[in-house]
């Protein structure tokens, strides 16, 4: 999808950053479920980086014409930045911390509920190790198909969805749904394991 393109790193000129597009979508999705602006500090903090970087990051979103600032209170989404928040809703449709249970597989757990991406999923492998490059544990994935009592795990592990309740419940899944999983030690590597997890998804998704 074009907002990937537009969070790929690949694009930006000079030296090597210290974030990576797994960052720069939980910064945008951030913007995104944010009503009042951001703070640099803030963001930092839950992202996982330093002083350096955020200002770096910050700068590129702004580059990318996603954020504006807002006086000294931070930045917000600017104008381009809501239409591309508006289609990544069509999409991401939630994005909640999850418990942990035998379905997860360290302390910290993000899931991202994915709306009809089932088809791009082959055997959750991509998902894991984006999620490991990232800094987390792995992640899980599952998709919805035709039978609404269970979800489909990698190689057709088929788990009813009463052993799932806990993990399932801030989820509406549909068929051709996504539930991805990332897991760490932390919450951030959690999270940026679920994000990098979805980002290796949105990619083969043309918008």
């Amino acid at each position: 999808m074009e907002l990937i393109k537009l969070l790929s790193t690949d694009v930006r000129q000079g030296p090597p950053t210290q974030f990576h597009p797994w960052h720069l979508l939980a910064a945008f999705y951030a913007f995104c479920r944010s009503t009042a602006p951001i703070g640099r500090y803030q963001l930092g903090s839950d992202l996982g980086l330093g002083g350096g970087s955020i200002r770096s990051l910050i700068r590129f979103l702004r580059s990318q014409g996603l954020i504006i600032p807002i006086n000294r209170q931070g930045h917000q989404l600017s104008p381009k930045g809501k239409q591309h928040c508006e289609k990544l809703g069509e999409i991401l449709v939630a994005f909640d911390e999850l418990p942990e249970s035998s379905y997860t597989i360290d302390v910290y757990n993000n899931g991202c509920h994915l709306h009809q991406l089932a088809n791009y999923v082959t055997d959750g492998v991509e998902q894991r190790d984006a999620a490991l490059q990232a800094g987390a544990s792995g992640a899980s994935t599952f998709i919805q198909d035709e039978d609404l009592e269970v979800l489909v795990m990698v190689k057709e592990h088929r788990i009813p969805k009463k052993e799932l309740r806990e993990v399932l419940e801030p989820f509406n899944i549909q068929i051709g749904d996504v539930l991805i999983i990332g897991s760490g030690p932390t919450r951030v590597a959690a999270q940026l394991g679920a994000f990098a997890a979805t980002i290796s998804l949105l990619k083969k998704q043309e918008l």
